[in-house]
């Protein structure tokens, strides 16, 4: 024996370490982008700058993570446009476009942290920078009815930063 647990406990494993890192594993992710743009996994390699062997091993759980912040990038980019008439069209001139230009971007993956707060507690500060940001993306009507939201389902917190970005908002 190798001393290497058996494949059902190595994929279990990595799969817990893809959802932690991910919020879900690459072979569901990789699977809905192949599905939707229908291509192959060397298209999408070549479409977000991996190679199709380290697609694979992504997948089969031979590999964790993508370390390239830009490829990663691209993934975000294709899961984005999902929604996008260009792609649930089903016209495959229509999805070459948007493969064509996720292949071509260079984006830069951002992140923002957030406190979170034990249950009754406020936010820390960073939900005044969250809302400064919200206040800039969304209208005070808009910022409203979603804090309304929000707290009719029993997120207070949340509800408590839109309302924040409400009050900052200039419409």
């Amino acid at each position: 024996m190798s001393g290497q647990p058996p494949p059902n406990v190595h994929q279990q494993s990595v799969n817990a370490q893809q959802l932690q890192m991910y919020g879900e594993n690459w072979a569901d992710r990789f699977g809905r982008l192949l599905r939707a743009y229908q291509i192959s996994q060397s298209r999408l390699a070549a479409v977000i700058g991996l190679s199709a062997p380290m697609i694979s091993q992504l997948i089969s759980g031979q590999r964790v993570k993508i370390s390239n912040p830009a490829v990663y990038g691209r993934v975000v980019r294709l899961e984005e446009r999902l929604t996008d008439p260009a792609v649930t069209s089903g016209d495959p001139r229509q999805s070459a476009a948007v493969l064509d230009e996720v292949a071509a971007s260079h984006p830069a993956l951002t992140t923002m942290t957030v406190n979170q707060a034990s249950p009754g507690q406020r936010p820390a500060s960073n939900g005044d920078s969250l809302a400064t940001r919200l206040s800039a993306v969304a209208n005070r009507e808009q910022l409203r009815t979603t804090a309304e939201a929000a707290a009719a389902t029993g997120a207070a917190d949340l509800a408590e930063v839109l309302d924040r970005a409400a009050d900052l908002s200039d419409g």
